[in-house]
């Protein structure tokens, strides 16, 4: 069984406190998690107002699922985080 583990790294430069990162942050989760069975929680800088890590991680019963799921995943997070987005990295795990 795969599992397929994405960490995104986000700016939020017009974020001036912990309450406007955490409005946008659980959007843009709650977005991603309607267009996707990914499980999303905030994993890093969670004391920072600018910043933000993500991490997301979704199980597939093969590969060529799970990649095409990711694939789809990693391009919907583009979209709704556009400019805010900084680093993506996805990594693949087979038990």
């Amino acid at each position: 069984m795969p599992i397929a583990y994405c960490v995104l790294e986000i700016y939020l430069p017009y974020s001036q406190s912990l309450k406007d990162k955490r409005m946008v942050l659980r959007k843009a989760q709650d977005r991603l998690r309607a267009r996707s069975n990914f499980s999303i929680a905030e994993v890093d800088y969670q004391d920072l107002w600018q910043r933000a890590k993500l991490a997301a991680v979704t199980v597939s019963s093969d590969n060529a699922t799970l990649e095409r799921v990711t694939q789809q995943f990693v391009r919907e997070a583009e979209n709704i985080l556009e400019d805010s987005l900084v680093d993506c990295q996805v990594s693949y795990i087979d038990p």
